[in-house]
């Protein structure tokens, strides 16, 4: 299926744009996080969303993190996720989308234009950028779950026995997906994906520090919101 940047997915829920602004460069997590030490930390998640065969990973992975801790904003429901999926697709680079009335019809949209719909409600103050792995876990650990934009890879439909995800095979399409936990002993990732409490081990699956550094590096990117409010 092609989107809307012209690129072409091979499963419709895997949706997510590459877009980066250089202007993302200015604000990174790094001058809130600074040099601590890894912790070991998971945020709590109560509401799980499934974004069906929608293409909006985007949206749905933008409101688990506002359904999440630190800061659990109530009501979040598979339908104000698909909302924010559109808020987004108004606001990113690119003509159309998949909203109501939307003309050309177009999926998929960045996790920027996420963060501009989310930001736009009042429930965060700004959005950093992590531009390295050791940012991106020390941001798990003390900021808050963020929001990673990746390519998705065929092996990593299916979580093996123990929940991991490995980026091998071939590549799919674009996906976002909300990363809520770090075990630094066993040097893993905890992601909470957007397709059911069925998938994976309760909706979730486990990122080793070594493929998480792959993912990020791969035209891969991680948002942390900033100043959350309910």
């Amino acid at each position: 299926m092609e989107l809307k940047d012209g690129s072409v997915t091979q499963d419709k829920r895997l949706d997510r744009l590459v877009h980066f602004d250089e202007r993302s460069k200015a604000f990174p997590i790094r001058e809130l996080v600074g040099d601590k030490q890894l912790r070991s930390y998971t945020w709590r998640l109560n509401t799980r969303l499934d974004q069906g065969n929608d293409g909006a990973c985007v949206g749905f992975s933008w409101s688990h993190e506002l359904a999440a801790r630190p800061v659990e904003v109530p009501n979040i429901t598979n339908a104000s996720a698909l909302q924010t999926y559109y808020r987004a697709q108004q606001l990113d680079e690119w003509d159309g989308g998949a909203y109501p009335n939307a003309s050309p019809f177009y999926e998929g949209t960045s996790v920027l234009a996420g963060a501009k719909a989310v930001q736009e409600t009042g429930h965060m103050k700004e959005y950093r950028w992590a531009f390295s792995l050791n940012d991106a876990l020390l941001a798990i650990g003390y900021q808050g779950p963020g929001i990673l934009g990746t390519w998705w890879y065929s092996d990593m439909f299916e979580p093996d026995a123990k929940g991991f995800v490995k980026p091998t095979g071939q590549k799919v399409g674009g996906h976002a997906i909300i990363v809520r936990g770090i075990n630094v002993k066993g040097r893993y990732v905890r992601l909470s994906n957007s397709w059911g409490t069925n998938w994976g081990v309760g909706g979730d699956c486990f990122v080793t520090f070594e493929d998480f550094e792959k993912l990020l590096m791969d035209e891969g990117e991680f948002c942390i919101p900033v100043g959350r409010t309910k």
